[in-house]
């Protein structure tokens, strides 16, 4: 027996105007501090009930940790939101998520969050997530990533019961999003997809999902790092994105996300940049065993950008975008990254990204796939 979990997804241009039906009469917003500064926060604020009173927390830095997530916990237990609304990246729904759970269940620590066992969660407060960037799938994920400082690790938090009751996705609060940006969550969503496609967990909603969503972003990236302002193209990488993250969520995500959190974790690389850095060569590792799927990604790609292999494709494509695809391109000297190699091999072993791979992956395998991203 399978399910399959997804927000209600409002998606489209002014999308936005949905919160003005939502039925809170207290909503924690929680952003970030360059979110703020812009005016977004405003503009959700103006966009809720009039009658709903508001609290901000913006201390979320760009891999918060769990104690820097719950820091605001006494004040959000005071005010006590009925609705929690999520707007901004990763790093700032996961945050959100944490802080449901925290709110929820006080009397749980961080390792009692768990898809094992119902902990009430749903019933304190509703979750809605409004992504600001195109690739994280946080919006439409239950799991929640959270750095750990102390031992250089990013560790991954799962329930259903954190996934959100609502995902908005308008094109409009992405239009303004830097290059550097676009492309690395543009990667990520792309090794959301490829990633849950062969993914021993994949089914055929999650199948679906990811070639759908492998089609909107390729098919329109290239235009919206031509023209950034061209509204329907970012409507197609956003929702594109969003596909990728319900399909990973549904399935699980490889070997790729196994070393781009250690890389991320020593080194911190931007998320989408490390998973992109090994995924061609993990295509390439996996293509043993799943061939056949891969070749059927690779025929989604537009002519143009298309090679003989997927990994072949994928580093095409990224060199049009910019993507770094070697270390040094990422800014990591080589010497550093050979004095990292053990503690990178360490956390990519520990990873449950290799759970679901479809091909196992031992040591060796792992030094391997480290050595081919130094160029």
């Amino acid at each position: 027996m399978w399910y399959y979990r997804s927000p209600t997804i409002v998606f489209g241009e002014d999308s936005l105007s949905f919160l003005n039906s939502v039925k809170s009469r207290r909503c924690l917003i929680v952003s970030d501090r360059n979110l703020e500064k812009a005016g977004i926060v405003d503009n959700i604020k103006e966009l809720l009930p009039e009658d709903c009173r508001t609290m901000i927390f913006s201390s979320i830095d760009q891999e918060p940790t769990f104690s820097q997530m719950t820091s605001a916990m006494d004040s959000i237990m005071k005010f006590k939101p009925d609705h929690i609304v999520a707007v901004g990246g990763g790093s700032v729904i996961d945050t959100a998520k944490v802080i449901l759970f925290r709110y929820a269940r006080p009397d749980l620590d961080f390792y009692d969050l768990t898809p094992l066992e119902y902990l009430g969660i749903k019933e304190a407060a509703k979750l809605i997530a409004i992504p600001t960037t195109s690739g994280t799938g946080s919006e439409c994920s239950w799991a929640a990533v959270v750095s750990d400082e102390r031992e250089k690790r990013k560790n991954e938090l799962a329930s259903s019961e954190i996934l959100p009751d609502y995902a908005i996705l308008d094109p409009a609060v992405v239009t303004g999003l830097p290059r550097k940006q676009t492309v690395s969550t543009a990667v990520d969503a792309m090794t959301h997809a490829i990633e849950a496609y062969v993914s021993t967990w994949r089914n055929f909603y999650s199948d679906a999902l990811a070639e759908k969503a492998l089609e909107l972003i390729t098919g329109n990236i290239a235009e919206v790092l031509h023209d950034p302002g061209d509204i329907q193209a970012r409507n197609s990488v956003h929702i594109g994105a969003s596909m990728a993250g319900s399909s990973f969520s549904n399935s699980q995500i490889g070997l790729a996300h196994a070393l781009g959190h250690a890389l991320g974790a020593i080194f911190k690389v931007p998320h989408g940049t490390s998973v992109g850095l090994f995924l061609p060569a993990v295509v390439e590792f996996n293509s043993t065993v799943v061939h056949d799927r891969y070749d059927r990604l690779n025929s989604i790609f537009p002519e143009s950008m298309r090679d003989k292999t997927l990994a072949g494709s994928l580093r095409k494509i990224f060199a049009t975008m910019g993507q770094p695809v070697h270390i040094s391109d990422a800014g990591i000297s080589k010497d550093s990254y050979n004095a990292a190699k053990p503690s990178l091999e360490k956390l990519a072993m520990e990873s449950t990204g290799l759970v679901a791979n479809p091909r196992e992956s031992e040591s060796a395998d792992i030094h391997m796939l480290l050595e081919e991203v130094m160029g």
